[in-house]
């Protein structure tokens, strides 16, 4: 299912956000896992189970994922340099074009006052696919259109932040989407439910009214949209629910960017 379908999705979610930081710092929170449990209450984990293999491929298009192998060979771990093998880590966790992962969902986030706690609470395990990647550096003004107007274009809009100063052009953006993975065992029917998330970040440059000085923003919006017959019962039952946590996923991501050292 594509967000772009000629026929209105049954379930439309979406939130956005302005952040006082630059691209390359919300694109590094958002798709360095190992982060998510210092701020993200509402999927306070993940599990990486696959990454695909390096290759040179276009930024939207899926890559064939390669199985890790069942055994590895033993490496003597001491020799490896401490940086190397952070920086292995690292890239192990960091989401891209073709990952395949399991979101360990808190359906209350806003009980939880931090991400560390909200790993108390696991409602709910969905195995998901990154179908689409544009990283900062290679993402295409073209594409996805402009955030701030993709958000105002739905009925089902929740609006956490709004920009004071005038709207300047866009410098710089990024994409990524993921939907459900159709390999996850336990998975529900496509035809019964799918669903597909994108999150659209813009840099701009504004002026702040009170200094005149300018200064670089970050516009995130992230919208869902879910079809299928079980959509209707998701709706229904879950439908604020989820904006309410939309909304927090957002907030949170502000909080954990801006309060890094070098935002201050």
């Amino acid at each position: 299912m594509s967000s772009s379908s000629s026929s209105a999705p049954i379930l439309h979610l979406t939130s956005s956000i302005q952040i006082h930081a630059p691209l390359d710092a919300v694109w590094s929170a958002l798709t360095d896992t190992t982060t998510w449990p210092e701020w993200n209450r509402f999927v306070p984990a993940v599990t990486i189970r696959e990454q695909p293999s390096p290759s040179p491929r276009l930024p939207n298009t899926t890559p064939t994922p390669t199985p890790a192998p069942a055994t590895s060979p033993p490496t003597d771990s001491s020799q490896e340099p401490p940086a190397a093998a952070g920086a292995a880590a690292a890239a192990a966790a960091t989401l891209r074009n073709g990952t395949r992962m399991t979101f360990h969902v808190n359906m209350h986030p806003a009980a939880a006052s931090t991400a560390p706690q909200s790993l108390r609470r696991v409602d709910n395990h969905v195995g998901l696919l990154v179908t689409e990647c544009f990283p900062p550096a290679s993402s295409s003004p073209g594409e996805g259109g402009d955030a701030s107007t993709t958000a105002t274009t739905s009925t089902d809009t929740v609006t956490t932040a709004t920009a004071t100063a005038p709207v300047t052009p866009p410098t710089r953006r990024a994409r990524i989407t993921w939907a459900n993975d159709t390999t996850f065992q336990g998975r529900v029917m496509a035809a019964l439910l799918s669903a597909e998330r994108v999150h659209e970040l813009v840099e701009r440059e504004v002026v702040d009214d009170s200094s005149a000085n300018t200064r670089v923003v970050t516009e995130v919006t992230n919208w869902e949209v879910q079809d299928g017959y079980l959509a209707y019962v998701v709706k229904w039952m879950f439908g604020a629910r989820l904006e309410e946590n939309f909304r927090c996923w957002v907030e949170d991501l502000k909080g954990f960017v801006e309060g890094q050292p070098t935002m201050a």
